[in-house]
């Protein structure tokens, strides 16, 4: 496929994202105003930070009027994956160069990362990830935009009612993970609990860091010792990508 081919492809492939960020990246606009920010402030957080879980976890913790080390050790804590992430990525894009690692490791998330790493030998160039990684993050800067002009006009009870997308968020996120894995659950489980017993003796802020340093740890644990790396389909299913990739580049070396 030529270069053209793949950046196309990287954008059909990219469509869901973008859907799915015009809708969250709107709530989290008018959360963001709510909070206090400027116009100006909730867009440009959503061009430079690029991290859902990372704006949202900013708002809430502004609305709190946490300091900004607080807040700064929060977001480096919750996008800490994105370090393996973008080192998982780079291997697979082996020629490319040290600068622009350093430029599309600001485009790496959860979404295009998890297309990324399961795309067939032949789509693994930096034009098809280019077509992936760039249309996802400007569905999410056009999902604040689109937030930040809706919110002189949508009613006050939708408002108040997109309060609830960054709990809708990591439920969407949460949930099904829980359902496949009992380990993960317990997890979850004690974070929740361990920050509703916290918040009694401290402020929200310092109760929310202190679970996710608590369970990161406690999570590290498990993955070290217990492997919680998915459920058996979902291994199954890894191994059967696995062989397929095999089975594809023995046929593509014989050509």
């Amino acid at each position: 496929m030529t270069n053209k081919e793949l950046f196309l492809l990287g954008v059909k492939h990219s469509i869901p994202i973008c859907l799915g960020y015009l809708s969250v990246g709107t709530a989290y606009a008018v959360m963001a105003l709510q909070a206090g920010y400027t116009s100006f402030e909730t867009i440009i957080m959503s061009v430079l930070c690029y991290s859902g879980s990372g704006q949202f976890f900013n708002v809430t913790m502004s609305r709190e009027h946490a300091g900004l080390f607080a807040i700064g050790l929060g977001i480096l804590l919750l996008n800490f994956r994105y370090f393996i992430m973008s080192a998982c990525v780079f291997v697979r894009l082996k020629t490319l160069s040290t600068p622009l690692r350093f430029i599309f490791a600001h485009f790496i998330t959860d979404e295009p990362f998890a297309i990324f790493s399961t795309a067939r030998q032949e789509y693994l160039r930096l034009s098809y990830f280019f077509g992936l990684v760039i249309f996802s993050w400007f569905s999410w800067i056009m999902g604040a935009v689109i937030g930040v002009v809706a919110s002189d006009y949508l009613p006050d009870s939708l408002i108040a009612a997109m309060n609830v997308a960054l709990y809708a968020l990591f439920i969407a996120i949460v949930v099904p993970a829980c359902m496949k894995n009992s380990m993960l659950l317990v997890i979850v489980t004690v974070a929740a609990v361990l920050n509703i017993v916290l918040s009694r003796f401290f402020d929200a802020c310092t109760a929310i860091l202190i679970s996710i340093v608590v369970c990161s740890l406690i999570g590290a644990h498990f993955l070290e010792g217990h492997d919680i790396g998915g459920s058996k389909e979902d291994k199954l299913e890894e191994e059967a990508l696995k062989m397929q990739r095999k089975h594809h580049d023995s046929e593509h070396e014989e050509r």
